[in-house]
Order: C-alpha cells, then structure tokens, then sequence
C-alpha cells in the first residue's frame, strides 16, 4: 500500500533539535581521525599526529 503526501504524518515536530555542528568548524576537524581541534595553530593533531591541513 503506497501512502500519499497528504496522508503522511510530519516528519518531524517544530521542537525536534536538528542539531548537529556548523559547516564553518569543518576546518578544525581533524580528516584522518575525525577530533575536534582546539589548538589552530598546532601543525599536527594532537589524537594521531597526522599533519594539518592549513
């Protein structure tokens, strides 16, 4: 049975947190193991040593 548009209950309550981190820290991002990183001068990250991106 297919359910239309009209009948679909919403997807989500006004309220919900959408949540989730701006698109501006992607910079402070380490890329090979994801942690977040506080110290934008350091020239590696501080969890796995890989070089930053500048």
């Amino acid at each position: 049975m297919t359910t239309h548009r009209d009948d679909a209950g919403p997807l989500t309550e006004p309220d919900d947190d959408l949540g989730g981190d701006p698109v501006c820290w992607l910079d402070r991002v380490c890329p090979d193991c994801g942690s977040f990183l506080t110290d934008r001068t350091a020239g590696t990250c501080p969890r796995c040593g890989a070089a930053r991106d500048r």
